[in-house]
């Protein structure tokens, strides 16, 4: 198993596309000849009813099992269970107008109460720490970013996917939108070229 190659980096402003020294011309950028294509999509919830399962390590929010449930259900869709064999390069791209309510509420109130605050909490405070939940379960070895509000809009999300395909960091981008309720919803879809 590879581990992300990326270090995780929260950007809360417009993303800015660095060069970046390419080792390998097989990864070298590419001018991208016009919209990236939906190779898969889920959404969560998908009916009635519909529970997000637990994640081990991830506690008192549902942010994190609504990310990496809708983007298990995308990589479900077109890679079957995993580890998303022969996959190429994927990028793993996360926006969130409110970002981890429920962590937040849950490290106020420790605070606010003098509890001592559960180490977890510190650790899924990051988005990216779902990311690379995911990342590592589907073995997946492309960048990941977090983008907050701001960056909630269908086009502008699909420009920053370009961008990733674009400047050789990836050759496909799983990009999830999750907002946390009531009620939560997620909606994820896998895009190439």
């Amino acid at each position: 198993m590879t581990a992300p190659t990326s270090v995780p980096v929260l950007v809360t402003g417009p993303l800015t596309a660095a060069p970046a020294p390419i080792a390998d011309p097989a990864v070298a950028s590419r001018v991208l000849s016009g919209p990236l294509r939906v190779l898969a999509s889920a959404r969560w919830p998908e009916r009635p009813g519909d529970e997000l399962p637990a994640i081990a390590g991830f506690v008192e929010s549902s942010f994190s099992p609504l990310v990496a449930e809708t983007a298990e259900r995308c990589l479900r869709a077109r890679y079957g269970p995993p580890p998303a064999a022969g996959a190429p390069r994927t990028a793993l791209l996360l926006a969130s107008p409110s970002g981890d309510t429920g962590t937040a509420d849950a490290l106020a109130r420790a605070t606010a109460t003098g509890r001592r605050v559960a180490p977890l909490l510190f650790f899924q405070s990051n988005p990216n720490a779902v990311l690379g939940h995911v990342a590592a379960r589907w073995q997946l070895d492309g960048p990941v970013v977090a983008l907050g509000p701001g960056f909630d809009r269908e086009r502008e999300l699909h420009e920053r996917a370009a961008l990733l395909i674009e400047d050789g960091d990836a050759e496909q981008v799983l990009v999830v939108t999750a907002v946390q309720g009531p009620p939560d919803h997620a909606t994820a879809v896998l895009l190439a070229p």
